[in-house]
Parts: C-alpha cells; structure tokens; sequence
C-alpha cells in the first residue's frame, strides 16, 4: 500500500513539474494567436503569404512583385531553396516531399515589419513594441520572442543590443 502511494504522489510530482516547466516556456515569450502571428508582415507581405508559397520562384517573385535571386541546392538527399536580396532573405527546405519555410532574415533597415499594430525596423528602440516580455537565454543574451501555441518550433526572433535597446536583428525560424 505504501509503494502504492509512493508511486502515486511521484506520478503527480512529475506531472506537476513537467506542467510548471510548460506554464514557465510560455510566460517568458510573447504570445500571439495563429490568424495574427502569421499575419505579421515584412513590408506589407504577410508570413503565411510566404510560406503560402511553398518556395515556388514563380510565385515568390509575384508575391514580392520582383524577381527574387534564388539558389538551389543539388543535393539529391536534401533539397533547399534560398531567396533573397539586399533586404530579406528566406530558406526553404524540403520535408516530407514539401517545401516549408525554414528561415527568414531582414537585412535591411528599409524593411518595415508590423507585428499587431507595431511597425519596428533593424535600428529602432525595442520600447516601440510596448510592453513585451524579454527572453533571457541560457548563454546570458537577451532576445524577444514572438511564438504561437499552436505551432511548436516556430518563432519570430528580435535580437537587440541590451544597452542601447536598439534591435539589431529580426528573423523567423522553423526547426
């Protein structure tokens, strides 16, 4: 009866802590409902419209309403795609016979990326997002996430200079 116990409360014990972990992941990063995290917008082109693509150069390019360098890979084990210019950049990889958007990097302050009713560029303040939460990370540097429950593995990512508060960085991944 008392191994019976024993084995009851340390079934509850790791239950409880493995949801106080999840409860923790999710308190430290900015939370956003699926419909407005892939409507956050990098000069007006929305992430799923991106992603929408599925890595098709025709149409990237239509949606970008230029042509996108692009590069592919000829590895037949694993087929990418890059695209990109002097602003943005993005990946797709193949997985499980689709592309899917793997990485997406702006690399220029003349791009506008609005998330909710914020619009920041590579050089701003990180006060222009408001009240947003900060993600100390295990190597000590400090970033600010944008996530969605729904989708596990997939971020928007805010590097900034954590004496000036200047963003530095903005980029999507996909693990």
């Amino acid at each position: 009866m008392k191994q019976l116990l024993l084995t009851i409360f340390l079934f509850f014990g790791i239950l409880l802590t493995g949801y106080g972990q999840t409860n923790l992941y999710y308190q430290n990063n900015n939370i956003l409902p699926p419909e407005d995290f892939y409507n956050i917008s990098f000069n007006a082109i929305t992430l799923g419209s991106i992603i929408d693509t599925k890595g098709d150069p025709a149409k990237v390019n239509a949606l970008f309403g230029m042509t996108m360098e692009a590069n592919k890979s000829n590895d037949p084990n694993y087929f990418w795609i890059n695209f990109g210019n002097d602003a943005i950049g993005f990946t797709f990889d193949e997985l499980i016979g689709d592309l899917d958007l793997s990485r997406l990097e702006v690399k220029s302050n003349q791009v506008a990326v609005k998330i909710g009713d914020k619009i920041i560029h590579i050089g701003d303040s990180i006060e222009k997002l408001g009240n947003i939460k900060i993600l100390t990370q295990t190597d000590g540097n400090k970033v600010i996430l944008f996530i969605t429950k729904e989708s596990d593995g997939v971020w928007i990512s805010i590097d900034f200079n954590p004496t000036t508060k200047i963003i530095t960085k903005i980029s999507y991944s996909a693990t």
